[in-house]
Parts: structure tokens; sequence; C-alpha cells
């Protein structure tokens, strides 16, 4: 039963499979769980503490070099015995809601929001799940990071707090991914998989060396998405300039400049062509068919009509009164 509705699941996307227990009927859901994600996915025996709620989800990503799972879990017992220790594998486990208490190597740790946790697949462990727990976990191998990380091993079984910057760095920028699609993407994948594990370094704490590596690498990807998500998000709503930036990112002007030389374009071109992308998708909004264009245009930050028209011509072939008429455009 759990195999079929496990092939369903998988879906067009062979590196994707998700699974949750609302496919079952009640009385089915603890065994189905147990044969997939307790066997399948995380070799783990599970005991629930209470039968009464046995509600959990996951999405389950593979990788070349980096396995995602993001879900929620039902309060439980998870233990991995020494019979069901296989890979020597390093997982990063991140607290998103609820709790969870981890026993490994004799060491135990209580992970809440934003904490994460380290450990290895190569040994056994016991956590006791809270109810309402979601998190997302990164599996890659050990051997990748290992030569990075000085003292490595002594991590296992411990916790990173949730204010330490690179964690919170690697959880943002995960969802970043998995929002965009580009984890999907073949030929984009060895590249975020390296930024990830860049960031899996830094959050591990680095050797010096490995730190200034993984932050021209993992590092500033993550910080250039952020900046863009902000940039995103003040067009039409806020001033955007490269010194409110600088402030509330608390990096150098000239730094984020490169960060966007880097990616092929200069701070001015994208903020540029990202108001031109949200004027071109306010005008072919028909709910916003009677706004001026040229309040449109100076709520995306044109003060400059002129310009505005311009700049809006060279980029889609037609001018705003055009593409609002219904005369042609290109994509954005």
């Amino acid at each position: 039963m759990a195999e079929s509705r496990r092939a369903e699941a998988a879906g067009p996307d062979p590196s994707i499979f998700r699974f949750t227990t609302a496919d079952y009927a009640p009385a089915d859901r603890l065994e189905a769980w147990r044969e997939v994600y307790g066997k399948t996915l995380c070799k783990q025996d599970i005991e629930p503490m209470s039968r009464d709620r046995l509600d959990a989800n996951v999405m389950f990503r593979r990788l070349p070099g980096l396995a995602t799972m993001r879900g929620d879990l039902f309060q439980a017992l998870y233990r991995r015995k020494p019979c069901q220790v296989e890979s020597d594998r390093l997982f990063l486990t991140i607290g998103l809601a609820g709790s969870f208490e981890v026993e490994q190597l004799g060491r135990d740790a209580l992970v809440r929001v934003g904490d994460g946790f380290v450990g290895t697949g190569a040994e056994p462990l016991v956590s006791q799940v809270s109810a309402g727990c979601r998190s997302l976990t990164l599996s890659m191998p050990a051997r990748t990071i290992a030569p990075m990380v000085p003292g490595l091993d002594a991590m296992f079984g411990r916790s990173i707090p949730a204010a330490s910057p690179p964690l919170r760095m690697l959880a943002r920028y995960v969802g970043f991914l998995e929002e965009s699609g580009e984890l999907a993407i073949p030929q984009l994948q060895p590249t975020v998989v390296k930024h990830v594990h860049d960031l899996v370094v830094l959050a591990l704490g680095a050797s010096r060396d490995a730190a200034v590596v993984a932050r021209l690498g993992g590092g500033r990807a993550a910080r250039l998405r952020e900046i863009k998500a902000d940039i995103e998000q003040a067009i039409g709503r806020d001033e955007i300039s490269i010194d409110r930036l600088s402030a509330r990112h608390r990096l150098p002007v000239r730094y984020i400049q490169r960060l966007f030389e880097v990616d092929g374009v200069t701070f001015t071109e994208f903020v540029l062509a990202r108001r031109l992308a949200w004027v071109h998708r306010m005008l072919t909004d028909r709910r916003f068919a009677d706004l001026p264009i040229s309040a449109i245009a100076s709520e995306a930050g044109f003060s400059s009509q002129p310009y505005f028209n311009r700049s809006f011509r060279g980029r889609y072939g037609v001018s705003p009164s055009e593409l609002r008429a219904g005369e042609g455009a290109s994509g954005s």
C-alpha cells in the first residue's frame, strides 16, 4: 500500500518525493508513516506518544551531494538503532516550529525554533518530537565538509543557537531556492549545492581559510539573494537606495556593488529592470486599468516621465500606453 502511494507521490520531478498521512485512513496512518518515513527515508523506528493526531507530511529532495527534507512530524519518539545505521552522512536539522530533543553520542540537545542540530548518520540516535513540530533537514556526505571544519566529530549531537547569523542565512537561502524552483533545474544544481555546502561550513565553524572561501561562495550568493528580495519588496512601497540597503544589511556600499557586478549586472541596472517589470505587471493587470500611467511610474520610483518612457520602450519595445492598449509587448 505504502509503495503504491509513494510512486504516485513522486510526481513529474524524480528528485522530489512528497508524502502525507492525510492520504490514508486514520487507522492506516501510523503503518504508512513507519513504512515510508521510518524505514525508507530516515531508517528509524517510530513510537507515537499519542494516537489521537497522527498528522504528518514531508517533502524530500535528493540532489547530487545534497538531500533536503522539509516537513511536519507528529508527536513521537524516533529511534535509530545500531542495526539501522548505514551511512556516514552529516545532517543539519533546523527547527521551524515546535521543538524536539535529540540524544546522540551521549550528548543531549534541545532544539527550538531557529536552532539547528548537527548529527551523523553513522551513529544511533533518539529524538523526541513535540506536537506541531516542523523542521528542515539538510543531509550531505560528511567527507565533503570535514576538511573545512576542524573537529567536526566533536559537533555531532550538539545544537547551534538560533542567533547564529550563518545558520539563519542558510535557512533563508534554502527557502529562496525552494520558492524559486532553482533546485529543480539540473544545470543549476551543482552551483546551488556548492553554495549550501559553503553555508553549512560557515554555520559549523569553518577554519579561517575555509571560511573565506565559503563566504565568497554560498555566503555571497545568499547575501545577494536577500538584497534582491529586499529590492523587490520595496518597489511600490519604499524608497530604494544603495545607502539604505548598506545600512540594513550592514555591508559596505562597494561590497553590494561588487555582488551585483559579479552577477553580471550593476546595482542600478538591476533596480531599473525590476521597477520596469513592476510597472509592466501593473499595466497588464485589469484591476489597475483606471490608474494613470504617470501615477504607476511615480509609485515605482520614476521621477522623470521622459526617462521612464524611454526606458520602458527600450526594455519592452512598446510605449507604456501601447502596452496598456494591447498593441503588443514582450515578456517581463
